[in-house]
């Protein structure tokens, strides 16, 4: 031979899931060869040996032992002086015409087995004759005879002998059920074409008694539905649609893709190209799946000598673009091009199938996530959403929708304002824009206000007593208006809920959360109101101390805040004697940063903190219990009701009011506030 076989059968690099690659490259040579002849029953007998004494458990934890030798035994052509000049001959372009074969096949074989011994009996020029030979890397054909016999019948049996690829010969241990079913695939196409010949299997069982079974009995389970020609990018193609019927589990539609007859590489999921195709095709109250075999020239010319994989790309991202190179189509290209003809050829299921996704999506957008509401008056966002996706991939889609859309519009705007002249077409355009906008903000105002209506509940919920009569902790309660232990140096505006305490409170600045008044300020003091918020950042945190700012650090307001575990009576340490005012829980508080002992007071950070009788300051106490006696008294002392069901008092020589209620008048404050945004989210209709 021309090629040294050692260093061809070398660079051929099979994979695990390639293992069966060269028996069926050997059954495809023995259909081409039966092609070739005339005959009454044309048949292919394949025979498994495995290894003895070694098991590898297969998907059904069934022990099945690796392959050692494969016959394949076929009533064709055989090697006839023709066909044995081509087998010496890479490459060779005896069959490569009418049946696409590369001329590589037995390298193929070589690269899993270490020999092929080959014995052939066929009729030629009118005499029988019989010849034998056996290949292998190292000494490549060797102990060739040929001899004139009586005339017999046509056989030629070609044995893979030892299984010898240690990185692959464990992938070997497959049941014949599944070696049949490999062959059916990679041989689909023949059966396509009428042209499939009897295809049986035979193996010895560990009791050593033979077990057959019909490869064509796996055929009969497909039925071919539908055949069309399509074209992508002015490459034609031609599909066979083939419905299955298997008992077996099966989850997924495929596409295969074909050359010279052969079905190259593994099965592709149609689903990773329209997910419309995720589950059973369903038509006239049938359910089925699917396998659509792709057969084409261009995909005959672009297979690799081995072929195991085609030598275009994936996609087009895989490869440059060369100015004036001619469109390469891409794997990505056909396979769009085959499940848009698809969703064609099965009209009715496509229809319905993306007429209930659009159902769907409108409901969980509504029920869910109606920060995307604006999108139920987009039919194009609607449509384009792929069927089938889960709650959490719905989210993703529609979140890099919003995202994408909202960066275009943000783009335009940026654009427009730095136009030093503007005319009547741009200033229409930049308002179709910022109506986009506006609905985009609307959409993210109304996932804040969902929000809001969560915590609601759950502050609700966190009010109810439990099974045992047991409340929730204090800290619970707490957290969930802002998180123990954390100032806004850390949490954003959006990761508190203030705003159940009131609206204002959602911009001051400076936030310390269950922390002593000298862990915020200088001022010596155990005391531990449960949240002290200042609303001057500027002075109070980023003063001139840090920033160079010359003003002086005096607050702008403060706020001090305390709350009573649900539960306990306000007071803990006078539960019996209800004769105390309600400023006593926080006034206090308010006199450490009045009249602390220290002249210079400073805030958690070391800077100056400057409160005066004329600072705007205000306290609030929440508890769960309110007897009457204890309002009684309190009334007594100049406490008033408001309309909200909460009592203040006023002192106005420290500028100070003070606010008392209970986490029921709280709650149901909060609900009143922000009940005309649920009633309009919620109930009214797009």
């Amino acid at each position: 031979m021309e090629l040294k076989v050692k260093d061809f059968v070398n660079s051929i690099d099979l994979s695990k899931a390639e293992v069966f690659l060269p028996l069926y490259e050997s059954v495809v040579n023995s259909i081409i060869s039966l092609d070739k002849v005339t005959r009454e029953e044309k048949r292919i007998e394949v025979f498994i040996e495995r290894a003895a004494g070694e098991y590898v458990s297969d998907l059904y934890g069934r022990d099945v032992p690796p392959i050692q030798d494969i016959t394949i035994i076929d009533n064709g052509q055989g090697f006839t002086e023709e066909n044995f000049i081509s087998f010496n001959s890479p490459y060779g372009d005896l069959n490569r015409k009418k049946y696409g074969c590369k001329g590589v096949g037995r390298f193929t074989i070589l690269a899993l087995f270490e020999r092929m011994e080959i014995t052939s009996i066929y009729e030629e020029d009118g005499k029988w004759w019989k010849r034998s030979f056996k290949f292998d890397k190292d000494n490549e054909i060797t102990e060739e005879t040929k001899e004139e016999i009586e005339p017999s019948a046509p056989q030629t049996k070609v044995v893979l002998r030892n299984c010898n690829n240690k990185e692959l010969i464990s992938s070997t241990a497959r049941n014949a059920e599944d070696i049949a079913r490999g062959i059916m695939e990679h041989c689909f196409i023949y059966y396509l074409c009428d042209n499939l010949p009897i295809i049986n299997i035979t193996e010895k069982t560990q009791d050593g008694k033979n077990s057959s079974l019909s490869v064509n009995n796996y055929f009969s389970l497909e039925s071919k539905e539908k055949e069309k020609d399509i074209e992508v990018e002015g490459k034609k193609f031609h599909l066979y649609v083939v419905k299955s019927d298997k008992i077996t589990s099966r989850k997924y539609n495929y596409v295969l893709l074909c050359a010279n007859s052969r079905v190259v590489g593994a099965k592709r999921n149609l689903a990773d190209v329209d997910s419309l195709y995720n589950y059973p095709i369903t038509e006239n109250g049938e359910s089925k799946f699917i396998d659509i075999y792709v057969v084409s020239e261009y995909l005959d010319n672009s297979v690799n000598n081995a072929r195991t994989m085609f030598k275009i790309p994936e996609k087009a991202d895989d490869m440059p673009y060369l100015e004036g190179m001619e469109k390469v189509v891409t794997i990505e290209d056909i396979l769009r091009g085959v499940a848009k003809e698809i969703s064609t050829m099965y009209e009715t299921y496509a229809v319905e199938t993306k007429k209930r996704n659009i159902e769907e999506v409108k409901n969980y957008i509504t029920t869910t996530s109606p920060e995307y509401r604006s999108f139920l008056l987009r039919d194009d966002v609607l449509e384009a959403m792929p069927p089938n996706l889960t709650d959490e991939k719905k989210d993703a889609y529609l979140h890099g929708v919003a995202y994408n859309e909202n960066k275009k519009i943000s783009e335009k705007i940026d654009k427009f304002i730095q136009l030093r002249e503007v005319n009547e077409e741009e200033i229409s355009g930049i308002i179709d824009t910022i109506k986009k906008r506006t609905a985009y903000d609307a959409d993210n105002l109304v996932a804040y206000v969902t929000r809001r209506k969560a915590i609601i509940s759950l502050f609700e919920k966190m009010l109810e007593m439990k099974e045992d009569g047991k409340y929730e902790l204090e800290s619970m309660i707490h957290n969930l208006i802002f998180p123990m232990g954390l100032t806004n140096e850390s949490v954003n505006y959006q990761y508190h809920n203030l705003w159940l305490l009131d609206d204002r409170f959602s911009t001051f600045r400076y936030i310390a959360s269950d922390k002593s008044i000298t862990s915020m300020s200088q001022i010596r003091s155990s005391k531990e109101p449960d949240i002290v918020m200042i609303n001057d950042d500027h002075l109070l945190v980023n003063n001139a101390i840090s920033y160079g700012d010359k003003e002086m650090g005096e607050v702008g307001s403060m706020v001090i805040f305390e709350f009573k575990r649900p539960g306990d009576t306000a007071h803990q340490k006078k539960k019996t004697d209800n004769r105390w005012e309600f400023s006593e829980l926080v006034e206090k508080y308010f006199e450490d940063f009045l009249y602390g002992k220290e002249k210079e007071k400073k805030n958690w950070k070391g800077q100056k903190v400057h409160v005066t009788e004329d600072t705007p300051k205000y306290g609030y106490v929440v508890m769960d219990e309110m007897p009457d006696e204890l309002i009684r008294y309190n009334k007594n002392h100049q406490w008033r009701k408001t309309p909200f069901g909460s009592y203040y008092k006023i002192n106005p020589d420290l500028n100070l009011h003070i606010e008392a209620m209970d986490f029921h008048t709280l709650l149901k404050n909060a609900k009143e506030r922000n009940n005309p945004f649920f009633d309009h989210l919620f109930t009214s209709k797009m």
